[in-house]
Formats: structure tokens, sequence, C-alpha cells
């Protein structure tokens, strides 16, 4: 391996003959997983050493392009802690042969201090008490949000009669450009018709979209259904709709409107979440009725995510959120350290400081280089740069162009719904979500490949203009 790092490090061709087997196998036919994406990529990873990714690209049938990139996603935004996860190897090796392998109901020391740090957490973010938060685990975020919304479907349900007492509630409002997950339930919540098209509905249940963020729009919206509105699904910061942030005056509103309607609101963090300056993104002392969890509380070693409900508002029916994988004793010992290690060295303190300075450069991006970028927003290590018109669709080519010049981003899809007025309308974005503990030093090296990468997309725009 030592000898494709050198060869990265020139970015030099590589024989796929002379390659060892089985990467020689990945790099030319792929890894065998089922295309999701409409057209893989042609770059396989190997490896990942101080937060940079040695990666090949198959560029013909005969060689491969070595690259070495700085690691600015965490694959979904889940690795928080990058490299630096190795300061927890110690207590993953302890762990590994003590833990017992069990399910949820039977009780578990580990399981019993995971709950207690992300009761802690939430408590003092939205300034409640721990006692008033129930939780439960999940694996991937997608489930986190189908129990959220079981939540909020049963309330008011008697199994015993079969009577809904909130049966004359049927409106779920969600936020266009939104991204709740893959399963039937929150697909529900979705509005693409390449998610959703031919998906049964949810029978009984409207979805209605808000815009994100504009405050005439939600009171219009609770004018219009009142009476009806069951619960809000929204984000913490709109993540797929393009890094979009909603003002506080926003956020009150939608509180104080829900109150007054009698709807939860559920609050979808699995993206945003420890990635803003806390445990999350939404405004501090505001207290939704259920939270969701997911990604980067499993640090990208295993899909974990949690659903935490408002005991006074909402509650669990037996044998509801049953899961085989409900925070077995190993991860939840494993995240309690990811946690401690983060409290322990002001993680998210640092990324606040650390992610405001890099917003504040890759914005300098859009001022030189109007026709590639269009807007750069975000907060911490939540981080969207926003493509001019000309790369409105192209994130894809984008993303790639980055990651050949030595830093690895992501695609958010934008909002491009033809129900929202064409100036709220979003370009695809590409997203940043660097690890907490990134170092200065990596992070110059992938703001010079952002700089190497936008000249270059510069280039082709002015070609294409000419």
């Amino acid at each position: 391996m030592d000898k494709i790092w050198e060869a990265g490090l020139k970015k030099q061709k590589l024989g796929i003959q002379t390659l060892p087997s089985d990467i020689r196998a990945c790099v030319t036919n792929g890894d065998g997983v089922a295309d999701h994406y409409g057209g893989r990529t042609n770059f396989t990873f190997l490896e990942q050493r101080q937060d940079r990714i040695l990666l090949l690209e198959k560029v013909d049938g005969d060689n491969a392009l070595a690259h070495i990139a700085v690691n600015m996603t965490g694959g979904y935004g889940t690795g928080i802690l990058g490299s630096a996860i190795d300061e927890i190897a110690p207590r993953v090796r302890e762990v590994f042969h003590s833990s017992v392998t069990t399910n949820d109901e039977f009780h578990s020391v580990e399981r019993l201090q995971l709950v207690s740090n992300i009761k802690e957490m939430i408590a003092s973010h939205t300034g409640s008490h721990e006692r008033q938060w129930s939780i439960t685990f999940t694996s991937t975020g997608s489930e986190a949000m189908d129990l959220a919304l079981q939540l909020i479907h049963l309330e008011g349900m008697n199994l015993t009669t079969g009577v809904d007492s909130r049966s004359k509630k049927d409106i779920v409002f969600a936020c266009h450009g939104a991204w709740h997950g893959w399963s039937q339930g929150p697909n529900q919540l979705l509005d693409r018709k390449q998610f959703t098209e031919g998906v049964p509905r949810i029978r009984g249940v409207e979805v209605v979209f808000l815009q994100y963020g504009d405050i005439e729009n939600l009171r219009s919206q609770f004018s219009n259904y009142e009476g009806r509105i069951r619960a809000v699904s929204v984000e913490g910061i709109l993540g797929d709709g393009g890094v979009i942030s909603a003002s506080s005056e926003w956020w009150s509103e939608l509180f104080k409107l829900a109150e007054e309607e009698d709807a939860r609101i559920i609050d979808d963090e699995i993206l945003t979440g420890f990635r803003t300056g806390g445990v999350l993104a939404i405004p501090k002392r505001l207290s939704p009725d259920c939270i969701t969890l997911g990604k980067a509380l499993g640090f990208g070693l295993f899909p974990m995510s949690a659903v935490l409900w408002r005991n006074d508002r909402l509650s669990l029916r037996p044998g509801i959120g049953v899961r085989t994988f409900n925070a077995r004793p190993f991860q939840a010992a494993v995240v309690n350290a990811g946690i401690d290690m983060i409290k322990g060295q002001g993680l998210f303190e640092r990324s606040i400081t650390i992610g405001s300075k890099l917003i504040d450069d890759i914005s300098s991006l859009s001022a030189r280089y109007p026709t590639v970028v269009k807007a750069v927003r975000g907060k911490g290590m939540f981080i969207g740069l926003e493509l001019s018109d000309a790369f409105a669709r192209r994130g894809r080519m984008v993303r790639d162009t980055f990651l050949r010049h030595g830093v690895l981003t992501e695609i958010e899809s934008g909002l491009f719904n033809r129900k929202v007025p064409k100036d709220k309308r979003v370009n695809e974005t590409i997203r940043i979500t660097p690890p907490l503990t990134i170092s200065a030093d990596s992070i110059e090296e992938a703001l010079r490949a952002l700089l190497e990468g936008v000249k270059e997309l510069q280039k082709i725009s002015e070609q294409n203009a000419a």
C-alpha cells in the first residue's frame, strides 16, 4: 500500500494489472453493490491516514490514477472524529472482548450510560429536564424517522376501542427540499417524484409542504389547515435542500403556532446533529416533541440512530419500536467513549470557531468566482457551497473535479420544486462536513484543493460561454 501512497503524492498512473488481485478486481469491475445512484463513480477508496484518503481512479481499461484527498465528508457526515477516532481505540479493544451480546429487553450498564449521556445533552440544549425525555435506539436514520412518525400517528389511538381521539388531525407538514429517509414512512415527507412516485401513500394522512424559513408561508399554511395539523417534521438546518438555515424568529413562530394548534414537532437532526456547535442545530431553549439523531451518532463505525420524545406528549405502545439492534452494549460503550472525547476536548466549541473561519475562507470563492460558486452557507462543521446557474445540475461533475484536486466533498440536491417560487429555489450544493477534529494543516490543504478545482471549473464556464 505504501507504493500506492507514493504514487498518490505524485498523482501517477498505475497499471491495473500491477495492482494486488483484490484491488485490481475492485478497480476493474467495482465492489458488486447495487447501483443506487444511476451511475456509480470510477473511484475506489483504499485507505485513510490522518484524514487523507488514498484512492484510485480508473481512467481506462489498463490504468488507474492514484489520488490523495482530504476527507471533508466523513461518509454522509458520519465520521465526526475523523482519524482521531484512534484515540478511543483502547476502549474499543477493551469492550470488544468483554461486552455482552444481548438485546434491549435486558438491561445494560453501557446502555444506561449512553442514555444518560444523550439525555443530559438534549436537556441542556432544549432547556428542559432529563426526566422529561424518553429514548430508544434504532439503526439507520430512516428507521428513526419511521418510529418518530409512528409515535405521532399513534398518539390518541386507543388500542382497546380502536378509537383515535386525534382522527381529525390528518395533516402532517414537511418542508420542500427536506430529506427524512428512504423507508416508506419517511418517504411520505419527500417532495421529489423520483423517490415517491409509485410508493403507496399512508391512508388517512395528507402531507403538506412548507417553505423552510419563510415566516409568511408558515403562518399561511397554519391558517389554511387550522384544526387539522397533527405534526410538523423539520430539520435543524435544511440539508439536502441546500444547507439552508432558518431565522430564530421563524423557529419561535413555528413553536408558537404548533402549540396553539396542538401539533407535535419532530426535529430531524440525523444529518445536522453534533456538527453545528452542539448536539442539535435548532436554536437553544426550544423543546421539540420528538427528536431523531443518527449518522454521527455511530461515528462512522456502525449505523446507530436514536429517537427521543417528550413523555408528557407522546408514548410508546408496547411492541412498537422493537429493533434487533437497539444500541447493543458494545455499540453503547463505543459511542460513550466518543461522546466523552467530544466533551473532554471541547469539540463542539471548536467546531464553531474553526467552522466560522472555514465558512469565511470558502465564501471568498463566491466573491472571486461567481460563475462557479453562487453562495456559501452553513454553521460550524456543516457547510454548503451552492453552485452557480452554469453548474446548477452538475454537482457530480463538480464533486469529482474537487476530488481529483485533493478534497472529498458530497452533493446536496438543492431545491428545484416548481411549487417553490423561483427566487427561493436552490441549485445543487456541495456539502462540506469535515471531522470536528480536523487539523489546521488539513483545512489549508482542502482549501487549496477547492481553489484549484474552482479555477478549473471557471475555465470550463468560460469555454462554454465563448
